[in-house]
């Protein structure tokens, strides 16, 4: 019996190492094949041409798609999505995937749930049912799901935002995020070796990791809420790393502050993109997260580690109660960090945090899901339950 081809998206770091989790557990399941559509930033050498990366995986790549416009403009993403959905349509046309898997909330979503819902082909929606008040990340991850034939939400509470849109009970599975699964699936490095890697001296000094984005709906302050968290760790004075942002309208300035800052605090470092075993430890290093990643929402409360989320991207997400939330004020931000750093209560209250977003399986549950659903007209055919 042939073999069910899944039809995985990514196009930028942070959704790959994620979908790697649930990719590895397709390629090894013995009614499944992986298939991988590469595009937007891993294409970039501004972004470290990450598909390099990818290739060592060893997933069958059955096309790598040029989309990424580099502009601070709002236009450039959905012009980017409109040149991917065109060429994603004859990659579907050529494999004949049996199921295509939609990632949470970026352009591929998207592009994967307008394709598999006009060509016949059930999209699975990952990460669906989360909840953002700003950017326009949240609309984009409902929009996918009404398009969607499954959806995998991460919490229960989750699915129930699903189920509120009248998607059917039976399509709808709690899976976690596979978000945790990369933690358990790297390998440990030590203090030392992460000191090393970055060129700092770590031995008794906490490190702070800074992971910041720009936010849609607030591109023309991106500079002014930049310049504020630079000079907020300038002042903490200590050991930080900061890793750039993503291929969003705002990085070019973002980056082009980054880069200008002139830091008193000579135990900064500034990358734009990190392999991922030194990525993974970098984080399981860390005493602090600074920004506003979603990476503090679903991953870091597996780690045990505490967040100080910058503005308003994050807001209304479910988390376990390891984030302080604070505006773009760097008296706030260099108080909320020496909370998470020296606040007994508070550091308590992060240890024994409990994870909503899952134990770390959830690769293996969305393949055995995967596996054994009935594709038939019941799947293609969608109804409202209101």
């Amino acid at each position: 019996m042939r073999k069910r081809r899944i039809i995985f998206t990514t196009g930028i770091r942070s959704d790959f190492y994620v979908q790697d989790q649930i990719m590895r557990a397709v390629q090894a399941h013995p009614r499944l094949e992986c298939y991988l559509l590469v595009t937007g930033a891993h294409l970039s050498k501004k972004f470290g041409y990450t598909v390099k990366e990818i290739r060592k995986r060893n997933y069958k790549i059955v096309a790598e798609i040029k989309n990424l416009i580099m502009s601070d403009k709002l236009s450039s993403r959905v012009a980017g999505a409109a040149i991917q959905l065109k060429k994603m349509v004859d990659v579907f046309e050529r494999v004949k995937p049996d199921i295509i898997v939609a990632p949470y909330d970026r352009e591929e979503a998207i592009t994967v749930a307008l394709a598999g819902t006009y060509m016949n082909i059930p999209v699975v929606h990952i990460g669906a049912g989360d909840n953002t008040d700003t950017n326009v990340d949240g609309i984009v991850r409902h929009s996918v799901t009404k398009l969607a034939h499954l959806s995998f939400a991460a919490t229960p509470k989750s699915a129930e935002r699903v189920l509120k849109m009248g998607e059917e009970e039976w399509r709808v599975f709690v899976v976690g995020s596979p978000a945790v699964d990369r933690f358990k699936s790297v390998k440990c490095l030590t203090r030392k070796d992460i000191g090393r890697y970055f060129d700092l001296d770590l031995s008794g000094k906490p490190l702070i990791v800074n992971l910041q984005h720009p936010v849609s709906h607030e591109v023309k302050k991106t500079r002014e809420h930049i310049t504020v968290t630079m000079a907020a760790l300038d002042e903490l004075n200590y050991p930080t790393v900061i890793i750039q942002p993503n291929s969003d309208p705002g990085r070019s300035a973002m980056v082009s502050v980054m880069r200008r800052y002139r830091f008193k605090n000579k135990q900064v470092r500034q990358r734009a993109n990190i392999p991922e075993l030194y990525f993974v430890n970098l984080m399981r290093q860390a005493a602090v997260l600074v920004g506003n990643s979603s990476m503090g929402i679903a991953e870091a409360p597996a780690l045990k580690l505490p967040v100080v989320n910058v503005g308003n991207r994050q807001k209304g997400r479910e988390h376990a109660g390891n984030v302080l939330f604070v505006p773009h004020n760097k008296t706030q931000i260099i108080r909320a960090v020496k909370r998470c750093l020296f606040d007994k209560a508070f550091r308590k209250k992060v240890q024994l945090c409990r994870n909503p977003y899952g134990n770390g399986a959830t690769g293996k549950k969305v393949a055995n899901i995967l596996a054994r659903i009935k594709i038939n007209e019941r799947l293609l055919n969608k109804r409202m339950t209101y």
